[in-house]
């Protein structure tokens, strides 16, 4: 599966080469980045939060795992997380890390509208040769309202990772400058 995301880019991975200790650059990541989960109901109330950091998850030593907090009147969809280890490598400290937009709560809705796309065409093909009524008509409809359906969402969660992906980017390299 994820191989699949990878190809149908909604998992990036990026690399950081950055001249910066490895400790002295978790200190300054903690800064940036509030204690808090990653999960899938986790930014329920982040829009009632007062901090001033933008990510929030979890930082280590061994790697760190976090996502975009939401804000409100925010009308990015921050579905995307980063998990993340550091090595270093002389003077230069290399962050690996792979971005993942793919939500596990649209497994759900993937499956049902497959189900429920199946069984309203297969309805509307037997509904034509019994009766004859020209329900074929309707068709090409419900393939474009299916078309929408399944792709605004994996618009929205490639956009997602190409947008934290750039984010990362900029983030790390505007951290090791102060």
């Amino acid at each position: 599966m994820k191989e699949f995301l990878k190809k149908i880019k909604l998992i990036e991975h990026l690399i950081t080469d950055v001249e910066i200790q490895k400790t002295e650059f978790v200190a300054k990541f903690r800064q940036h980045v509030d204690e808090g989960s990653t999960g899938m109901f986790s930014d329920t109330f982040d829009v009632f939060s007062s901090s001033k950091n933008e990510y929030k998850g979890q930082v280590g030593y061994e790697g760190f795992k976090i996502k975009r907090r939401r804000r409100f009147f925010d009308m990015n969809m921050n579905l995307a997380v980063a998990r993340g280890t550091y090595r270093q490598s002389n003077e230069k400290l290399i962050i690996e890390t792979e971005i993942n937009g793919f939500s596990g709560m649209m497994i759900p809705f993937y499956l049902f509208a497959i189900v429920f796309y199946s069984i309203f065409i297969g309805t509307f093909f037997m509904t034509d040769n019994i009766e004859g009524n020209g329900a074929g008509f309707a068709l090409p409809f419900i393939l474009i309202h299916a078309a929408f359906m399944f792709g605004i969402p994996y618009f929205i969660m490639r956009k997602s990772t190409k947008r934290m992906k750039h984010e990362l980017e900029r983030e790390f390299y505007y951290m090791t400058k102060k």
